[in-house]
C-alpha cells in the first residue's frame, strides 16, 4: 500500500508540470486521448516497432519496467523495446479504465496483458495494471511516465 501511494505521489507531482499553454483539457479529451495512445501501444506492440513505441512517449518520457530497469527517454526506450521484442514479447492489449485531469494532461489507471518469456525463456501470458501519465505536447498527446505492475504470483 505504501508504494501505491509513492507511486501517486510521483504522478501528481509529474502530472502537475505544465508543458503547454494552452487551455486545460476535459475529461472526456483525456480519455479520447488514452485510448488512442493504448491502442497505438498495442498495434506497435502487435507489430514489433521499437521506434513507433518510443515515439509515444514524450522526449524524456519513462518507462519503469515492472522487473527491470528505470528506461529513461526515447533512445533508451528504443533500445528498451528492441530488447523486448526480440525475447519473444507479443500480444499486448491495454483497457484503460480511468483517467483524472490536472492541467493539461492527467493520468490514468489501465489493466493490461502480454504475451512475455519467462527468465528459463517459456512464454506466459501476465496480467497486470498500469499507471500512465499523459502530457500534451505542441505535437500531440504522450506518455510521460509510464508504471506498470505484476503481481507477484504473475512473474
Amino acid at each position: 500500500m505504501k508504494k501505491f501511494f509513492t507511486t501517486i505521489l510521483l504522478i501528481q507531482l509529474v502530472a502537475s508540470v505544465d508543458r503547454v499553454s494552452a487551455a486545460d483539457v476535459t475529461e472526456a479529451e483525456l480519455m479520447q486521448a488514452a485510448i488512442a495512445l493504448a491502442q497505438q501501444y498495442d498495434a506497435h506492440y502487435d507489430a514489433k516497432d521499437p521506434a513507433g513505441m518510443a515515439a509515444l512517449y514524450a522526449s524524456d518520457g519513462v518507462l519503469v519496467s515492472p522487473v527491470g530497469p528505470i528506461v529513461r527517454g526515447r533512445e533508451a526506450l528504443l533500445a528498451y523495446y528492441s530488447k523486448r521484442f526480440a525475447s519473444g514479447a507479443k500480444g499486448h492489449s491495454i483497457k484503460v479504465l480511468e483517467v483524472h485531469v490536472q492541467g493539461n494532461g492527467g493520468y490514468g489507471l489501465a489493466e493490461f496483458s502480454v504475451t512475455a518469456p519467462k527468465p528459463n525463456g517459456e512464454l506466459r501470458e501476465e496480467h497486470g495494471r498500469i499507471v500512465s501519465v499523459y502530457q500534451l505536447d505542441p505535437d500531440g498527446w504522450h506518455l510521460r511516465l509510464v508504471i506498470p505492475s505484476i503481481p507477484e504470483g504473475e512473474r
